[in-house]
């Protein structure tokens, strides 16, 4: 027995969605059929590919590195069928981003690689950056952008782009356009979630001043962030490229502040595993971007 295509395509399918049922689904088979392939698949390896977490499957440390394989197979499998040349790519590609990447930057470049290449499908989680850090060391995605810190054995990063936190507070608010130390110490907080790199980055400026800062609300969300501190609960602090529409609409205003908040956007990959000729292609076509073209 070798190895089928189907096999390889549940396979992906598992690994994308967490469940046989619901790769089942995806490639428009059934259930039984499904995980007679994925065992199949597994005694020809001759290892297990999923260990369970919980209600899902995460793949293995061992078989993460079939992943890449199996998507360039069924990616060349994609062009031969659609009769594409050579520099024409389809097939699936899988990215993970943080908030304000994933909201503010990554749609421009995904529909410019789109119009390059029409045949090719995108998949994108967007979540915080220790979100994106899970996404791709399960497997789930391909490449991932962080606004924060990277430190993973497993994972590579380089970095994209520069990027500048702001302290915003509402225009309703009367306070002195200058904060100092005291100021931020005195002031009640708005903040994005632990595991946030956006926070991750004020509390990092802040803690050889301000150990602990009066945090009154912590929440996922930018926008409800935004429509917190326009309440007046408290600043608030989130990359400019995010706050412009307020901004402009004379809803928030910005301090100036003691804080230095620059931070460099980065381009996630596993390290020692190929990438797809998709993923790669993708990467290159971001780093072609001008340094802070889209983040003023």
């Amino acid at each position: 027995m070798r190895i089928t295509l189907r096999q390889l395509q549940i396979f992906e399918a598992v690994v994308h969605t967490g469940s046989v049922t619901a790769a089942a689904d995806m490639v428009s088979i059934s259930q039984p059929a499904a995980s007679q392939a994925l065992r199949e698949l597994e005694a020809l390896l001759g290892r297990p590919l999923f260990r369970r977490h919980g209600k899902r499957l995460q793949i293995t440390p061992q078989a993460r590195h079939l992943l890449p394989q199996a998507r360039s197979v069924l990616s060349q499998i994609e062009q031969i069928e659609s009769m594409g040349n050579e520099d024409e790519l389809s097939g699936s590609l899988h990215l993970a981003a943080s908030v304000s990447v994933g909201n503010y930057l990554l749609p421009k470049q995904m529909s410019n690689f789109k119009h390059q290449h029409p045949n090719i499908r995108f998949n994108l989680d967007i979540g915080n950056t220790q979100s994106v850090i899970q996404q791709l060391l399960t497997g789930k995605a391909e490449v991932g952008f962080i606004e924060g810190y990277c430190q993973h054995a497993e994972l590579m990063t380089q970095v994209w782009l520069q990027d500048e936190l702001v302290v915003f507070g509402s225009t309703k608010e009367d306070r002195s356009e200058h904060l100092s130390w005291d100021d931020l110490k005195a002031a009640n907080w708005v903040m994005r979630e632990s595991g946030s790199g956006t926070r991750n980055i004020l509390e990092q400026a802040t803690g050889a001043e301000i150990p602990q800062l009066n945090v009154v609300l912590s929440l996922a969300h930018m926008e409800a962030v935004k429509q917190a501190v326009i309440h007046q609960m408290g600043l608030g602090c989130l990359s400019r490229m995010a706050i412009s529409q307020e901004l402009n609409a004379g809803l928030i205003r910005l301090y100036q502040t003691p804080l230095k908040l620059n931070r460099n956007l980065l381009i996630v990959t596993p390290r020692n595993t190929a990438l797809t000729q998709n993923a790669q292609r993708f990467i290159d076509l971001c780093r072609a971007i001008p340094a802070l073209t889209n983040v003023s």
